[in-house]
């Protein structure tokens, strides 16, 4: 996986949203290890295959990470995931319990293989 763009992006933050976004980033990095990371839109993207697949991104409340992917592909039986456009859904990550592991990693791969 490419380093830098993210890198840079998640020591930028604060202390305590950069502890989040860099787990997310931990969960991004094992579960797609091919994948390549740019800055756009100002924040980190991963793509794999030349495809967005996310991006992380830091707000006044929260971080986010956003799954580049049809709704209908990302299973939410929780209903955790917040957006309404038709191609992306957003989990936003106040604290660490709100990284769920699974979930994210069943969404990252969802998103990869669109």
């Amino acid at each position: 996986m490419a380093k830098g763009a993210d890198v840079t992006y998640i020591a930028e933050q604060t202390p305590e949203k950069r502890a989040l976004l860099e787990k997310l980033r931990a969960l991004v990095t094992k579960t797609l290890p091919d994948a390549t990371v740019a800055l756009k839109w100002g924040i980190p993207v991963y793509q794999v295959g030349g495809k967005n697949v996310c991006a992380l991104a830091s707000f006044k409340e929260e971080v986010a990470i956003n799954f580049f992917a049809k709704p209908s592909a990302l299973a939410d039986p929780k209903k955790k995931l917040s957006g309404a456009g038709a191609t992306q859904r957003m989990l936003k990550v106040r604290t660490a319990s709100d990284v769920d592991a699974a979930s994210i990693q069943k969404w990252l791969k969802a998103a990869a293989a669109k």
